[in-house]
């Protein structure tokens, strides 16, 4: 299962190395910023979620329901990563007890 501590430096990471394409620095970032303040248009957003897909191996608009849209600040992404992770490892953890 993903920490919140691993999930918030890979969001984190992965937001800043966007960020650096057209920025020459990125200022500290809460967690709390609106994302499209912090600079990230729907393009970027996009190639965003891909990046987290590859790194994390999970879908959260496609296995937890997520809806796009509602994500608005880097705080919202770490959340929508930790539910689809904690669903997972409760899946796993049931098909485990299932199979004894």
């Amino acid at each position: 299962m993903l920490t919140q501590t691993h999930v918030q430096t890979m969001v984190e990471q992965e937001i800043r190395s966007l960020l650096l394409e057209d920025q020459d620095e990125v200022d500290v970032l809460t967690g709390h910023e609106q994302l499209h303040e912090l600079g990230l248009n729907s393009l970027m957003l996009a190639r965003l979620i891909i990046q987290l897909e590859a790194v994390f191996g999970v879908d959260p608009f496609a296995e937890e329901g997520v809806l796009i849209w509602d994500i608005r600040s880097m705080n919202d992404l770490v959340a929508a990563y930790e539910r689809v992770s904690a669903a997972s490892a409760e899946a796993s953890t049931e098909a485990g007890e299932r199979s004894r």
